[in-house]
């Protein structure tokens, strides 16, 4: 069995939706949502700065898309204060739960 991932800001359904669109055969759909506190998503992306990863400018944009997650079909992981190992092992319990 093949897996694809994709990590994409996907804060509309209408994007989810577009993607799956083009998707031909088979397949188990998950979406996830990804989503931190708003200090906790300032606090990556001044490190992601810091590391040349994102800009400055971009900061407010993201923090004013919380909130639209709310009304994406996707399983929500808070992810405020926990690293990437932990969230990864949260998205593959709700997976083998599911099957």
């Amino acid at each position: 069995m093949e897996n694809i991932v994709f990590v994409w800001v996907m804060h509309q359904q209408k994007i989810i939706d577009e993607i799956l669109r083009g998707l031909k055969g088979d397949y188990d759909f998950y979406s996830f949502s990804l989503r931190p506190s708003v200090s906790e998503l300032r606090k990556r992306f001044i490190k992601d700065i810091g590391s040349g990863i994102r800009e400055e400018k971009d900061l407010s944009e993201a923090v004013a898309r919380i909130p639209m997650y709310k009304s994406v079909h996707s399983f929500k992981i808070n992810v405020t204060g926990t690293e990437y190992p932990e969230n990864a092992q949260k998205i593959l319990k709700v997976i083998n739960q599911a099957k």
